[in-house]
């Protein structure tokens, strides 16, 4: 497999380096593990839902996070692997600002890492 796109690696790394471990986050004290296998089907279902929705190429998605995730990795394989654009936004910003943002982005949708946001 030749990479050219920054989301080859995760098919690359399933195909030659496959781990249990590809990604760790610790939630509630634990340490969870993703595999490179979950990893990637878990990118391939938000790519198939995003597409469902009416999502097209060049469209824009919001991501917000108050903290390091998995998710956020799942998410922004699934968004860039159909030529959706992410739009990460900072979660501590003013509310003038997320309109400003998502009004000169033109997103469509917008994922929040927690009922908080």
């Amino acid at each position: 497999m030749s990479i050219t796109r920054l989301f080859d690696f995760a098919q690359n790394a399933l195909d030659k380096f496959p781990k249990d471990d590809f990604l760790v986050t610790k939630k509630n004290g634990e340490w969870e593990k993703t595999s490179t296998l979950e990893f990637v089907n878990q990118g391939n279902k938000i790519s198939r839902g995003l597409l469902k929705l009416g999502i097209k190429p060049g469209d824009k998605i919001g991501l917000i996070s108050t903290t390091n995730r998995t998710e956020w990795c799942i998410m922004d394989l699934g968004i860039s692997q159909i030529g959706v654009i992410t739009v990460p936004v900072y979660p501590t910003i003013s509310v003038d600002d997320y309109i400003y943002i998502f009004n000169n982005a033109e997103i469509k949708y917008c994922f929040v890492s927690d009922k908080d946001l």
